[in-house]
């Protein structure tokens, strides 16, 4: 249990999202205009935009997947 709770650490899921996005962008905001600056909050900005793409996709053909198996059971079924 503890080496699971271990490697999950590893990833450090609390910096993930829109409310670690917030506190980048509320201290990126606090700073002067700059152009490295703005480059940095639209690659992150982007990666988000992304990986939720993907996720979005991923799930979206898993349900269509597991959709057609059952269509497709069914049909074997009846026959």
């Amino acid at each position: 249990m503890l080496s699971t709770k271990n490697q999950a650490n590893c990833f450090n899921l609390e910096q993930t999202g829109w409310k670690y996005y917030n506190s980048i962008k509320k201290k990126a905001m606090e700073q002067e205009f700059s152009w490295s600056g703005l480059l940095i909050s639209l690659s992150i900005a982007f990666f988000i935009v992304i990986i939720s793409a993907s996720a979005l996709s991923f799930i979206n053909h898993s349900v269509i997947a597991g959709q057609n198996n059952q269509a497709f059971s069914k049909t074997v079924a009846y026959q």
